[in-house]
């Protein structure tokens, strides 16, 4: 019988640690499990696109240097700031930079600390709105608020209302968002104390509450990586006139094959 409680005793100490092994690894690595920066590319690396464009890079406080592609429409009426997924990829999303400049918009994808041709690393969420408020500030100098539109992705949807929320752009448009990154942890990751462990909360919902401009979210009912009840309980949240519209058979990628959403957004930015 003593035996029998010896091995007990040693097998639950063993899952003891290693359940508060697994919570620090949360804790120290969930920078990596957040933002995926496998698409870092060299410095030298040139972009190829059929649609006119030109790099910029942006300096931030601490003199580290953030990269992105301004696409430039024939008419332009303002600029679209898009703030892309946990990958960021310009390579891929700015193929498509013609269904935006068609709209006579300028369109600048940037790419996060780390990601692509920027430099440094996210180390904080306080430094990476500061990162955000930044470019922000940057191209408050060649266009006028009013003309500026904040367009975010999947990720890029909490940083996006964040700035939204301190400032005074034209509209914000939401793809694909998540009521907090703390809430998707939790999904995520049920059997860990995510409230004790979580350093990044991105509170898409707190930030629509302060919001004033008007809002516009669109989110697929198809989507199995952020479930589209994430974008009814923001609803909850938005002003009367703001809109939540819910894309039929829309999965998480691809809004640019959906009519519905090309249609609303024409209509929303025109």
């Amino acid at each position: 019988m003593g035996k029998i409680k010896k091995i007990t005793k040693w097998l639950l100490g063993i899952i003891i640690v290693l359940y508060l092994c697994l919570c620090g690894f949360y804790y120290f690595f969930q920078d990596k499990l957040l933002f995926n920066t496998s698409a870092k590319l060299k410095p030298e690396h040139v972009f190829k696109f059929s649609e006119p464009f030109e790099e910029r890079y942006i300096s931030m406080p601490d003199n580290k240097k953030l990269n992105g592609v301004l696409f430039k429409a024939k008419e332009s009426k303002g600029l679209i700031l898009w703030f892309p997924g946990g990958r960021g990829m310009i390579d891929s999303i700015g193929v498509d930079s013609h269904f935006y400049t068609d709209l006579k918009y300028d369109l600048f994808i940037l790419n996060y600390r780390g990601f692509g041709k920027s430099e440094g690393k996210i180390s904080s969420e306080k430094q990476f709105n500061q990162d955000m408020q930044s470019v922000y500030d940057y191209f408050k100098k060649e266009y006028a608020e009013n003309k500026i539109i904040l367009l975010g992705y999947s990720l890029g949807t909490g940083p996006a209302a964040a700035l939204a929320s301190a400032n005074n752009p034209k509209v914000l448009v939401l793809q694909a968002p998540y009521y907090s990154i703390k809430e998707e942890a939790r999904r995520g990751f049920p059997y860990l104390p995510i409230d004790l462990l979580q350093r990044y909360e991105f509170s898409t919902y707190s930030s629509l509450q302060k919001t004033k401009c008007p809002v516009l979210i669109f989110h697929g009912d198809a989507d199995k990586k952020i479930p589209v009840a994430q974008s009814y309980e923001l609803e909850k949240k938005l002003k009367p006139t703001d809109q939540l519209i819910v894309l039929k058979d829309q999965g998480h990628n691809r809004f640019l094959e959906n009519a519905t959403y090309l249609k609303k957004l024409q209509q929303l930015i025109k």
